[in-house]
């Protein structure tokens, strides 16, 4: 591979990890928002999609989960989903 062509290639990559990054973490909002209902979870999603969900997201949410101060952020963004969808 030439010079530079390695030099774009890192160019785009330097760009596009971190937003692809920032897009990962921001779509929890809308995926829980959509999954919660104010009864619990819907009901119209199967249980091995719930899974996979959940395997996805299981490095945010452990992330989330030991940090009080990101858990409330995470919490009122969730709940800001919500009332959207």
């Amino acid at each position: 591979m030439s010079e530079n062509k390695r030099s774009i290639l890192m160019r785009f990559l330097s760009g596009a990890l971190p937003l692809l990054l920032v897009l990962y973490v921001l779509s929890i909002g809308p995926v829980f928002g959509y999954l919660l209902t104010p009864s619990g979870l819907r009901d119209d999603v199967s249980s091995e999609t719930l899974e996979r969900i959940e395997s996805f997201y299981a490095p945010v949410t452990w992330a989330v989960n030991n940090n009080d101060f990101l858990l409330s952020i995470a919490v009122k963004y969730v709940e800001f989903w919500e009332d959207i969808l």
